[in-house]
């Protein structure tokens, strides 16, 4: 659908559901399967890996505040003050990373770690500055690109205790002078920016499910657990990762729990906007980089497969969790389904200039995707706002048949087809969207201290996940003609994972948190560096120091080394 399209026909005929193929053995894809110049990276978030929580003048962000003031709020009672320790080890990390054959680390910026109050006339911290020199450089020496998220969720915390942070136009300026000195300070050397990572997650557990900062419910507890959907959050109330807080003692003390959802979602919009703006017109034709955004939509299909009604809200169900911001970026205007279900009064529209500088404000899009629920048309929802708006009920099984097999987190059902289906959904929906990098895709095991590292370090789970998605991701690339650019793994290594803590390990390699956080190579790290370098033989090593080893002795490396000698 283009952008003078209506979603009338589509509703009419939505997009089917995949047909469930066979159990195929990927182990063999390779990445010379994929296109020349295509981009493997991994990813991780500040908060998550950082720690130095207090160290080298950073300010507290809304996550230090959330997790220290409120533990229960978290699965284990955990927070990022020490993490996985990276501000103090990223060269190892990095070394690692460079060795398994990665050409690219996708990392956000604290913005508190460099602003420690908002804004640029409270102080800058060169100091958080100098590192972030340190880890772009580092990066660069190895051979790799940064990728570089200048929002991942750490508000600075003075900023929302000052106006509600996102609540506000506030914010807009404040972003822009956060943005403007990263350009300024880092732009020569970063090529590719991402504004916000997905702010649908950052909207719906802040002011909807309410398990992110500022904690904010807005549903009925039965339906937070059971029928939103969910992403990065707890989902049923039989989980096997306990759940230690009660949605009960939570209170919407202030402004309008039926519209602060998308309040704080045009303001992250508008936040968006004006960064690329600022980057276009000032830096741009200097550092001659690309902007975009990363947004994250599950894939949904029809809980009954005969049901008009539920064929049409997978076409809801992906127009309330992805169309919401990817419509604004692209046509300067919410999608349809947006403004004919939910009360006008609370989904202002934007104004003619907002309007023209969302328009076209993505140079690529990143998509996160994990995992792909059935949905079904929920004509009276109970409670206000957006899971009222939608209509919808969300399903991991149908017929008591999971739709894919269960993971390390609750919300996490591994349905490899999903990415293939997504894909060719937006080529088709969005025939002019610019290229498409997979900015995030991954899986969790669910965290058990009882096992040694070596007995952790096997996850054929997670391997076979990124087997099978690449392989799907392949397809969409070479039979549906969807322009993908890049495949970034989530995560680099275990790391906190926000409210599960670290009771859910994303990681491809193992973080041992008994032991002085030492990294070792799971087995899926150790398929990865295969998989990057083309050797069809995987021997499993002890540890990341084998990876480094073996790496030296591929034969392009080899025959560079006779050569001097």
């Amino acid at each position: 659908m283009g952008e003078s399209g209506n979603n009338l026909a589509i509703v009419a005929q939505p997009p089917q559901p995949a047909v469930i193929v066979p159990n195929y053995d990927n182990s063999n894809l390779r990445r010379g399967d994929f296109p020349q110049g295509f981009v493997f990276g991994t990813g991780t978030g500040a908060y998550q890996v950082e720690g130095a929580a207090a160290v080298g003048g950073k300010g507290p962000s809304v996550w230090d505040s959330f997790t220290l003031r409120t533990p229960g709020r978290i699965a284990d009672g955990s927070n990022g003050n020490v993490a996985v320790d990276m501000y103090n080890r990223f060269k190892e990390d990095i070394r690692t990373m460079k060795a398994m054959g990665f050409d690219a680390y996708r990392f956000s910026i604290s913005w508190p770690r460099i602003l420690p109050g908002g804004r640029c006339s409270a102080g800058i911290n060169r100091k958080g500055i100098d590192y972030y020199n340190d880890l772009i450089d580092t990066i660069i020496a190895h051979g790799m690109q940064p990728y570089v998220t200048l929002f991942h969720w750490d508000l600075p915390d003075i900023l929302e205790k000052e106006y509600n942070g996102f609540l506000s136009k506030n914010i807009v300026s404040d972003f822009c002078e956060f943005v403007e000195l990263c350009f300024w300070e880092f732009g020569d050397r970063v090529k590719r920016w991402t504004t916000i990572n997905e702010p649908w997650t950052y909207a719906l557990n802040g002011y909807v499910r309410g398990v992110f900062p500022p904690g904010k419910v807005s549903s009925p507890p039965h339906r937070v657990l059971k029928k939103l959907p969910a992403h990065r959050s707890i989902q049923h109330p039989n989980a096997t990762v306990p759940i230690t807080r009660s949605y009960s003692d939570v209170k919407y003390d202030k402004s309008d729990p039926a519209k602060d959802v998308y309040i704080v979602a045009r303001n992250l919009l508008l936040a968006h906007a004006a960064a690329v703006h600022l980057y276009r017109t000032k830096f741009e034709v200097f550092q001659k980089g690309q902007i975009g955004i990363v947004l994250c939509s599950h894939w949904h299909v029809p809980l009954d497969e005969n049901s008009d009604e539920d064929k049409a809200a997978v076409r809801r169900a992906v127009d309330f969790m992805l169309g919401w911001f990817l419509d604004p970026v692209l046509y300067g205007r919410y999608p349809q389904n947006m403004i004919d279900f939910v009360p006008p009064e609370n989904l202002a529209p934007f104004t003619h200039l907002e309007s023209q500088m969302l328009k076209g404000s993505i140079d690529y899009v990143g998509i996160n995707y994990y995992t792909t629920n059935y949905v079904s048309y929920d004509p009276n929802p109970e409670g206000v706002g957006y899971d009222a708006d939608q209509k919808l009920e969300f399903h991991v099984d149908r017929n008591g048949k999971p739709i894919g097999d269960p993971s390390g987190s609750t919300w996490l059902y591994i349905v490899p087809w999903g990415i293939y289906e997504h894909l060719v959904y937006l080529k088709k929906t969005y025939p002019n969207i610019p290229p498409i990098y997979i900015t995030e895709n991954g899986v969790s095991d669910k965290n058990d201290f009882k096992l040694t590292a070596k007995a952790a370090c096997v996850d054929p789970t997670r391997t076979k996940y990124h087997q099978d998605h690449l392989a799907y991701l392949l397809k969409a690339i070479n039979e549906a003609k969807v322009d993908v650019k890049g495949y970034f793994v989530w995560s680099w290594c275990d790391n906190f994972e926000w409210v599960e803590g670290y009771m859910a390990r994303f990681g491809i390699i193992y973080i041992d948190y008994m032991n002085n956080r030492t990294r070792h190579a799971k087995n899926s790290a150790v398929w990865f560096a295969q998989f990057l370098k083309g050797s069809k033989n995987i021997i499993p090593p002890s540890n990341k120091r084998q990876i480094e080893e073996d790496s030296e002795n591929v034969p392009e490396k080899r025959s560079r080394a006779q050569q001097k000698n």
